[in-house]
């Protein structure tokens, strides 16, 4: 009796071990499964946010030309879609018959820095959608929409606290002439266009961003810039509703 009952404890032992062995075992590959599950879901729902991403950039140049379409007062549109570094394309759209088409596309530049302008001197281009302020050039006026004004050696656009992110003739006001001699900027304002980034003229946010003339560089301090011909195909299309939307590709 005794070593028949030695021999059901073995046994029941030797069970109870396989057990153990056989439960740890789907313990560890419960856990693999569900890490490997978990690691496939984390990795899926980044995917979803990549493309939701994708997506908000893809569908962003829609949503602006459908807004507006819906508007009464802006007839035209320049899309500049920047693409890294200081490279943008550039898009013009006139409105006919309730819907846009576009005029032309082109390459053009941003700040040396890139888009996402936060201050004066970081050489970024502001990122938003924006209207247009001033017409003014160097040269002859090519036929502007907007009120054009022709530059000569009084004029200054203002990095002065007073008159900050303003153009002003230094005949009419008492400033310093901290900031831009505009006539001394050739060939980049033979033809401009203001954008009015920093409406409220806070002093330091940013000063004098422009839609201009490309010059010899591959990118601007923080304006927007394209081949001449084609500012001066702007001058004659854009007016005082127009939108400039500066956004990421």
């Amino acid at each position: 009796m005794k070593g028949t009952t030695k021999i059901g404890t073995l046994c029941l032992n030797g069970l109870a071990i396989f057990l153990t062995i056989i439960f740890v075992i789907s313990i560890v590959t419960m856990s693999g499964n569900t890490v490997s599950v978990q690691a496939e879901t984390i990795k899926s729902q980044r995917k979803n946010m990549s493309d939701k991403k994708a997506a908000v950039k893809k569908n962003r140049w829609t949503r602006l030309i459908q807004k507006y379409e819906k508007s009464e007062k802006v007839n035209q549109l320049i899309f500049v879609k920047y693409k890294g570094n200081s490279k943008a394309d550039i898009i013009l759209y006139k409105k006919a018959n309730g819907k846009f088409k576009k005029v032309f596309a082109c390459a053009g530049y941003v700040g040396k820095n890139g888009i996402n302008k936060k201050r004066e001197g970081d050489k970024k281009t502001p990122t938003g959608t924006y209207g247009f302020t001033k017409a003014f050039g160097i040269k002859s006026n090519p036929g502007s929409k907007i009120k054009y004004i022709k530059l000569n050696s009084y004029l200054y656009w203002s990095a002065g606290r007073k008159y900050y992110n303003q153009m002003i003739d230094i005949r009419k006001v008492k400033a310093s002439r901290a900031g831009e001699h505009l006539i001394r900027y050739r060939p980049h304002y033979n033809y401009a266009l203001a954008i009015d980034y920093n409406k409220k003229c806070i002093y330091k946010k940013g000063a004098a961003i422009f839609l201009h003339c490309t010059g010899s560089n591959p990118y601007t301090g923080g304006c927007v810039a394209v081949k001449e011909k084609y500012m001066k195909k702007i001058m004659k299309t854009v007016d005082k509703n127009a939108k400039i939307c500066i956004y990421p590709k």
